[in-house]
């Protein structure tokens, strides 16, 4: 009697949901990485990087923003920023307030589909590497998450630095209502978050899932050899004759 062999459908879905959602969960992990006093001292520490017209200095824009960093990344009460004064007066008016609450929104569900995206692929890789003949499926599928990874970061970096102000505008276009995320140049928002900010975000982003997808390519490609022989099991389940 021949052995059982895994069916190519319960290969080629498993497979089909690693390529797919390898790009997502490189995405959003690089942006995690950026929601974090490491990075805002990294940044506002850049020779280029402008000075406030209206008087913070660079300590005051990091302990400001570090607070604005945590309230989006915990999920803390909106009273963690309308409560801040300066001068006497409250750091941040309603509309910054509001929009703040958006942002906060928006980080939390995109942090949940990352949770979500990752529990999947840990399902749908352990649902290959269990049997011998799915291995090379699942090297398969980490070298073209990876390139597809390398190839979407670099088309959408690309975009951010022929046509800044098109990427800046349409980016806030997708995730808050217009009119919502406009602020004046006086306003608390602007001054910690100027864009400049948000230019070396985007590359920075870019540049952290073109290098994580280059490398998951690279595991993929080198383990993918090693499994060349087990991938002729990979087949149809016939019945026994």
């Amino acid at each position: 009697m021949p052995p059982i062999r895994m069916p190519l459908s319960f290969v080629r879905i498993p497979q089909a949901l690693i390529v797919l959602l390898l790009p997502l969960m490189l995405v959003m992990g690089s942006v995690r990485l950026l929601v974090t006093d490491e990075y805002l001292a990294f940044d506002y520490g850049k020779a280029d990087f402008s000075a406030d017209p209206f008087g913070f200095d660079r300590a005051q824009r990091l302990a400001l923003a570090s607070v604005n960093f945590h309230y989006v990344r915990e999920g803390q009460s909106i009273a963690t920023l309308a409560d801040q004064r300066l001068g006497g007066a409250p750091l941040y008016n309603d509309r910054e307030l509001k929009h703040m609450q958006d942002v906060q929104n928006v980080y939390q569900a995109v942090w949940l589909v990352w949770r979500i995206a990752a529990g999947i692929v840990l399902l749908a890789a352990l649902a290959l590497v269990w049997r011998t003949e799915g291995q090379p499926a699942l090297a398969a599928a980490i070298k073209w998450g990876g390139l597809l990874t390398a190839v979407l970061v670099a088309v959408v970096g690309l975009l951010a630095v022929i046509a800044w102000r098109f990427w800046f505008v349409a980016f806030h276009q997708i995730f808050f209502a217009p009119g919502t995320w406009t602020f004046n140049y006086s306003d608390t928002l602007i001054r910690l978050f100027p864009e400049k900010f948000w230019f070396d975000a985007a590359l920075t982003i870019s540049g952290l899932s073109l290098f994580g997808g280059l490398l998951l390519a690279l595991i993929g490609w080198r383990w993918q050899p090693k499994r060349q022989a087990a991938r002729a099991t990979i087949q149809p389940s016939t019945s026994p004759s």
